[in-house]
């Protein structure tokens, strides 16, 4: 794979998206799952010379009941 920002072919695949202690809850994706919110890990592909994410997915299942509204802050 190369980057098409800046040609270099150093990229680093699958990094895991992670979150500071300062934050609750998980990041990702955000599905309702019966009466609950589920969260789908996120993950990136990086160019190691510019720093641009070049794709951005989930492994698991898609096909799901994706949730397009913000969640209430605190409500987690």
């Amino acid at each position: 794979m190369k980057c098409p920002h800046c040609g270099s072919e150093r990229i680093e695949l699958g990094v895991v998206w992670g979150k500071t202690a300062a934050v609750p809850g998980n990041v990702g994706l955000l599905y309702k799952a019966g009466l609950f919110t589920g969260t789908a890990q996120v993950y990136s592909d990086l160019c190691l010379s510019c720093g641009t994410i070049l794709r951005t997915y989930i492994k698991e299942d898609a096909d799901r009941e994706w949730n397009h509204i913000p969640p209430i802050p605190g409500s987690r």
